[in-house]
């Protein structure tokens, strides 16, 4: 298929801008770019799809999405986020059963495909959503994904002792760590490549020491990516503060 008449913004080192460009792809690859008059002329036999001037850029990366929080948005716009988190997000997000995580994937990587997203990162994907329907979601989209499974043991937030994550969405080592091998065994490269499977650990107070170290020393042993939370508000500093440094994890 040979798309005509777009102006493509290309992101090269040189960042060329070609307008009224085309773009011939095949096999679902792009095979040439150019203008449209020459590439009209090499290619004259090929069905043509006329862009009538849009631009056409390369796909966006969002790199932190949690895909479950589709479906709760406005249920606490005026809380502070570690109150939103345990006390509104937490609480529904602990509940989810069956399907729910299944179909927060499917809502968020349907918006996300429709702005121009064909990558996404999600940050803290538990158990409580069933990670397999996540990634059969993703299969089936045709969006790529870094998924990265939770990895915590601490079911509090930082230092704010009072606050706790909802009993349906804390995990063990076991449940987490492990869990997080277990789906990398199965969907790591699936999907022709377009899944991958990363651990997603909590803020550095959802983690243990112990647990941090043993994370960190698969990650280099295997190759696996870590995305986590960190100094998201004041009490993640707070926490630092507290005799915690660096080469603690």
């Amino acid at each position: 298929m040979l798309y005509i008449n777009g102006d493509i913004i290309t992101m090269n080192a040189e960042r060329h801008i070609i307008a009224n460009g085309a773009l011939l792809v095949r096999d679902n690859r792009i095979a040439d770019i150019g203008k449209t008059s020459a590439l009209v002329k090499a290619y004259p036999s090929e069905p043509t799809t006329d862009l009538g001037g849009k631009l056409v850029i390369p796909g966006l990366i969002d790199t932190h999405v949690h895909l479950a929080q589709s479906l709760l948005r406005g249920c606490a716009d005026d809380k502070s986020l570690i109150t939103w988190l345990c006390e509104r997000v937490w609480v529904l997000q602990g509940c989810f059963e069956g399907d729910d995580g299944y179909a927060a994937a499917r809502l968020c990587i349907a918006e996300m495909m429709k702005s121009g997203t064909t990558t996404f990162l999600e940050a803290m994907c538990a158990d409580r959503y069933n990670f397999d329907r996540v990634a059969q979601a993703v299969e089936e989209s045709g969006i790529r994904a870094c998924i990265g499974k939770i990895v915590m043991d601490v079911g509090t937030y930082a230092t704010q002792s009072p606050f706790s994550m909802h009993p349906g969405l804390i995990e063990t080592r076991e449940q987490s760590l492990l869990g997080t091998l277990a789906a990398r065994e199965k969907w790591h490269g699936k999907a022709n490549d377009r899944i991958h499977v990363w651990f997603g650990s909590r803020t550095p107070g959802g983690v243990s020491v112990q647990l941090f170290k043993e994370m960190t020393q698969l990650s280099r042993e295997r190759g696996i990516r870590i995305t986590m939370h960190c100094a998201e508000v004041e009490a993640d500093k707070q926490y630092f503060r507290q005799g915690k440094s660096m080469t603690s994890f």
